[in-house]
């Protein structure tokens, strides 16, 4: 696999997490190191762990085929991931993000930045297998918290969202097309929201400490549990008062 580091026209730009653009991509590359930069020290500070060694990826469409991932087949472009197929491992991020993202406003691309950097941290350490919607919750919450701590303005584009999808977090199953999956990355988005709003950003530590312990598979019973126990106080009320939980 070549690295984009070794493709034509691509520089790197250091910071909290080094950037490897293409020349030309100067507007995004400094946007992009921006959100790196805000979102290690904002999860650093809220999870008390030393950023991960990363190196960002910053490639349009017409590389994507070269960025650095596990299987053979590339991901579908515009869609930002996080492998570890490589060392240090990479947040492989687009130049421009899919249509498949809604809404677009301007706290998409940035919270979409810190999703998969909150996954970087989180597998610092080997995590057990959970459900989907426990492990996908994790980093949509921390992009909340990140987005608060930096004052983006996050209430304009929660207020976008369609929150009657007609599934809820738990309730979607199995392989589903890009709309089911963008609704229900945004089902997250807003139950995160509402988490930090109720019980502060203490819990995704919690969370995070209690994943790593964590020494057999989490099925759904078990995710629930820890979710509700890590909220805190009133937790599992909270959870079941929830509709999109």
């Amino acid at each position: 696999m070549q690295s984009p580091v070794t493709l034509p026209d691509y520089e790197r730009l250091d910071g909290a997490v080094p950037v490897v653009y293409k020349r030309g991509a100067a507007e995004r590359v400094a946007e992009v190191l921006r959100s790196l930069e805000t979102g290690a020290g904002i999860l650093s500070a809220l999870l008390d762990v030393e950023p991960p060694e990363l190196t960002a990826m910053l490639m349009p469409s017409e590389d994507w085929d070269a960025a650095p991932r596990e299987g053979e087949r590339a991901y579908p472009p515009g869609l930002p991931y996080f492998t570890r197929s490589v060392r240090p491992p990479a947040l492989v991020l687009p130049t421009t993000l899919s249509p498949a993202f809604r809404p677009h406003t301007q706290a998409t691309y940035p919270l979409t930045v810190w999703h998969e950097l909150t996954h970087a941290f989180l597998l610092r350490k080997e995590v057990i297998r959970t459900p989907a919607w426990l492990q996908e919750f994790v980093p949509q919450a921390a992009s909340v918290a990140v987005a608060r701590g930096a004052n983006l303005p996050l209430d304009g584009h929660l207020s976008k969202i369609a929150h009657e999808p007609g599934f809820t977090i738990r309730g979607l199953k199995g392989h589903v097309g890009a709309d089911e999956q963008m609704a229900f990355q945004n089902l997250l988005l807003v139950l995160g929201a509402a988490a930090v709003e109720e019980f502060g950003y203490g819990f995704l530590y919690r969370l995070v400490r209690a994943l790593w312990r964590e020494s057999e598979v989490v099925d759904e019973e078990r995710a629930e549990e820890l979710l509700a126990e890590t909220l805190g106080p009133g937790g599992q009320e909270w959870l079941m008062s929830r509709l999109e939980f």
